[in-house]
């Protein structure tokens, strides 16, 4: 600094502030460019899903322990997490992917996922005559006691096992998140996952 000239201070603080807007601004575009980025991946995976069938989960030690099969893009999709999840429940009325999209929901959602879950499940009168009915239950059963920890389909405790409603499942977990869906937060959750030992089974994988 120049002894002969008087320190201004005004001026410092306005150059300041007009470096930290400019920083402001810099970090925002590159966040919204980074969100841009995440979302073209995102539908350019779930393109991808029509073209890579998936052959469903399959139960090695009911029900702890599942191999999920999953595809590329299905994986890449887990990776990625929540953002994910608001492509995917625009994909929900699909049934071409619909079993995709339910069980990728169940490693990627929160909360918000579960009514939309619930509500693509099937019937109990209406799975006879639909094809996929097994395949979409099952996933969605998978996805939302992975979400939830609730056991509304399956208690494992004491090393024995109980099925809860096989043929309503629908029903039973629309029930279930009548009673709870005021009060349900995902991250209030503190008892241990015990049926997210899935392998890498979305964002809940290591709790």
């Amino acid at each position: 600094m120049n002894p002969s000239r008087p320190f201004n201070y005004m001026a410092s603080k306005q150059t300041i502030g007009a470096v930290l807007i400019l920083l402001s601004v810099a970090v925002g575009g590159f966040a919204q460019k980074q969100q841009s980025t995440t979302e073209a991946e995102v539908q350019k995976l779930i393109a991808a899903l029509y073209t890579h069938p998936w052959q469903g989960a399959e139960n090695g030690c009911t029900p702890m322990c599942w191999n999920f099969h999953f595809t590329d893009p299905m994986q890449r999709i887990l990776e990625i997490g929540p953002p994910a999840q608001n492509a995917l429940l625009a994909k929900l009325d699909d049934p071409t992917i619909r079993d995709q999209v339910v069980i990728l929901l169940g490693g990627v959602g929160d909360e918000r996922a579960i009514g939309s879950i619930i509500n693509s499940m099937v019937p109990a009168d209406k799975i006879a005559s639909s094809p996929d009915a097994k395949k979409i239950n099952l996933a969605a059963v998978l996805a939302l006691t992975n979400i939830t920890v609730a056991e509304v389909t399956w208690h494992h405790g004491g090393g024995i096992e109980a099925r809860k409603c096989p043929d309503t499942l629908k029903e039973c977990w629309a029930q279930w998140w009548k009673q709870n869906r005021s009060t349900f937060k995902v991250n209030a959750i503190t008892q241990s996952r015990r049926y997210s030992n899935y392998p890498n089974y979305g964002i809940y994988r290591q709790q």
